[in-house]
């Protein structure tokens, strides 16, 4: 799959452009552009402007709880590497009224990447959320037994609240760990990363204004290029078209 950046940039501009856009039930389609792609606490576009879009499937008529979905974004590591191309399946069910889990994987891949150069990793995960009405919490446990195929398996642990403000704004918080097996590029063995959001909805459309930031610092700080890991802001604008 090789999307040339201009090509997603013109398509994400494009969706954002139509006034009343509609798919059938169970696909929807998304797409943002952001001021910085920030994927747990590092950035994976060296601190600048990427464009993501992607396609859900809502397979509730076979399995009520089971979705399927495919994610694409730009990327900068520093190298040749042009895109981000995930593929995901989850199964989401209710334990007690307001209070579910969830149950999934994920793939990242990373096609075109530079000869001899490969990214590609896979991890599973569990998540409980429940929904308290002034707010809503959720955990999730990732893990992969190849992190970044750098044969080092990876556990995720993360941990967020959500506090609707009104019927089109609400504020995120959200708190991870990562932790390796062995250490990684230059001496990581495992790190914490944090952010806070504020998401404002308008019809399909969503603009987010966010924050954050890793324990990195004196460990592997890096504050401008490729992996920034600390004190950065970011703002998408994004849509939902169902």
């Amino acid at each position: 799959m090789n999307i040339k950046l201009p090509i997603l940039f013109g398509a994400v501009g494009l969706a954002l452009a139509t006034a009343t856009p509609v798919l059938s039930a169970p696909l929807s389609a998304n797409g943002a552009v952001t001021s910085n792609y920030v994927f747990r606490g590092i950035s994976q576009s060296g601190g600048n402007p990427a464009a993501s879009a992607g396609l859900d499937y809502d397979a509730g008529d076979l399995l009520p709880g089971l979705a399927v979905g495919t994610w694409v974004s730009s990327i900068n590591f520093g190298n040749d590497t042009p895109i981000e191309w995930d593929l995901y399946g989850s199964y989401t069910g209710t334990i007690v009224d307001k209070f579910t889990y969830n149950v999934g994987f994920i793939t990242y891949n990373y096609p075109n990447s530079p000869h001899a150069t490969n990214y590609n990793w896979a991890e599973g995960y569990v998540g409980l959320a429940y929904d308290f009405g002034v707010a809503q919490v959720s955990g999730k446990v990732f893990y992969s037994p190849d992190y970044v195929n750098l044969s080092d398996s990876e556990e995720y642990y993360t941990a967020g609240l959500t506090i609707p403000i009104a019927s089109w704004l609400a504020l995120s918080a959200n708190v991870g760990r990562t932790e390796l097996d062995h250490s990684v590029a230059p001496t990581i063995k495992g790190y914490t990363d944090w952010n806070l959001s504020l998401a404002a909805t308008f019809d399909a459309y969503t603009v987010t204004v966010g924050y954050a930031s890793t324990d990195l610092n004196g460990v592997y700080k890096v504050t401008s290029g490729p992996f920034q890991t600390n004190d950065q802001f970011w703002v998408s604008v994004g849509f939902k078209l169902q």
